[in-house]
C-alpha cells in the first residue's frame, strides 16, 4: 500500500455517515445518490482490505478501522476549513504581516496610537515594527523587507520617489 486512496471527500462521507447514522441520510446530506455513496465506501474498503462500517446494524456502526478514519476526519476537516478561511483572508488582504520600518524613535509618540487604531480595524493583520539603526527605511521597502516605511523627512516628492500618496491610518 504505497499510496492512499483517501481523499477529503471520503473523510466528509465518513463524518456524514457518523452524524446521520445511515447511508441514505448521509447520501442526501452530501447531495449524492445512495449508490454513489455506497460505491465510495466500497472503494475505500477495497483499498484497506477491511470493512469500515457494519451496515447491517441500525444505526450504522463503525469498525475499528472506520473509527480510526473517522477520528482523522474529525481532526483534518476542521483544519482544512480553517486553512481555507485563512487563505481567503490573506488573498483579500485582510490578514497577514504588515512590517513597518521606522527611522526614528520619536515617531513612536504618534505611531503607537495609530497602530492601536489600525489593530482595532484589522485585528488579523500582524503588525511588526522594524526599528533600531534604520537610517533610511526606503531601501527596506525596495527589498521587500517592509510593507510600510515611516520617514522623518523626504528628499523630493513622493511621486518622484515612486511612492503612492500617504494613506491615513
Amino acid at each position: 500500500m504505497s499510496s492512499t486512496a483517501l481523499e477529503l471527500r471520503h473523510l466528509e462521507t465518513l463524518l456524514a455517515l457518523a452524524e446521520c447514522g445511515s447511508l441514505s441520510k448521509a447520501a442526501a446530506r452530501l447531495f449524492l445518490t445512495q449508490s454513489a455513496l455506497s460505491h465510495q465506501l466500497k472503494t475505500l474498503e477495497s483499498h484497506y482490505g477491511a470493512a469500515l462500517v457494519e451496515k447491517s446494524v441500525r444505526p450504522l456502526r463503525f469498525t475499528a478501522i472506520g473509527q480510526r478514519l473517522l477520528a482523522l476526519a474529525h481532526t483534518v476537516l476542521p483544519q482544512v476549513a480553517e486553512a481555507g478561511r485563512d487563505v481567503a483572508r490573506l488573498a483579500q488582504g485582510h490578514a497577514g504581516p504588515l512590517r513597518v520600518a521606522v527611522q526614528c524613535h520619536n515617531c513612536f509618540d504618534w505611531l503607537m496610537p495609530a497602530m492601536d487604531a489600525y489593530r482595532s480595524l484589522w485585528p488579523e493583520v500582524e503588525l511588526d515594527i522594524i526599528s533600531g539603526f534604520v537610517v533610511d527605511p526606503l531601501p527596506l521597502l525596495d527589498r521587500g523587507e517592509a510593507e510600510l516605511g515611516c520617514h522623518s523627512r523626504s528628499t523630493g516628492s513622493a511621486t518622484e520617489r515612486g511612492l503612492q500618496p500617504p494613506v491615513s491610518l
